[in-house]
């Protein structure tokens, strides 16, 4: 009776076969990107203003905190935080009329958006606001005959004073509308007076509507009246 003997594996090699061991999976985790939503443009038009953000596309759903610090600082809590905090997706931001941030507001991540285990879930955007003074034109107007005068005022939020002041030597247009059209027309560019305030006066012999509208600077925004029918 013949026995068989064992072979040791270095004869198996030798013979051309190869013994694997099975491969392990590899798992590649990827990070999420939160986005914030702010308003795209603001104005400083109160002694206080409020805005609202939120978070938006690509945040998790059990993110707990997230925090952004904005330049120059467009909030009241040490430099510029917004916090979302406590679960929440919406909060709340605001500045004085009197220092408001004016120009680009950049919103800036402060570390990364975590669970309430403190377990980084997600990376977080960069986000961008326009914020500016507001300017607001007022427009009145009266027929005499053939005759209409139209008295513009303009005005503009001064953050040294903070409150709304007359806007003295500003160049504005005056538009008009015919009756049925929805088309506007330039009719007179006029400058206001060191009261921020500019009469015009001409003979369209017909109704018209009219309105004004105020060219903005680097750090007021632009303007129109509502529209009044003379």
């Amino acid at each position: 009776m013949k026995l068989w003997k064992s072979v040791p594996a270095v004869a198996l090699l030798a013979a051309g076969t190869v013994v694997t061991q099975p491969a392990q999976a590899t798992t590649q985790q990827t990070t999420a990107t939160c986005a914030l939503v702010v308003p795209a443009r603001v104005s400083v038009a109160a002694s206080y203003n409020y805005y609202l953000a939120r978070l938006g596309a690509g945040c998790p759903a059990n993110v707990y905190t997230a925090v952004w610090k904005s330049a120059p600082i467009a909030t009241s809590f040490p430099q510029g935080r917004l916090e979302f905090t406590h679960g929440n997706r919406v909060a709340q931001f605001g500045f004085t009329g009197a220092v408001p941030p004016i120009g680009t507001i950049t919103w800036k991540p402060a570390g990364g958006a975590t669970d309430r285990n403190g377990v980084k879930v997600a990376d977080l955007g960069t986000a961008y606001t326009v914020s500016r003074c507001a300017s607001v034109a007022a427009l009145t107007g009266g027929r005499k005959g053939s005759r209409t005068a139209l008295l513009t005022t303009v005005s503009y939020w001064r953050p040294l004073h903070d409150r709304y002041e007359r806007w003295a030597g500003k160049k504005v247009l005056i538009q008009y509308q015919e009756i049925g059209s929805t088309t506007w027309k330039g009719l007179a560019y006029v400058t206001t007076s060191s009261v921020g305030q500019v009469t015009y006066n001409y003979h369209p012999n017909r109704t018209r509507r009219y309105r004004v509208y105020v060219p903005g600077t680097t750090s007021i925004w632009d303007d129109y009246s509502p529209a009044i029918s003379r």
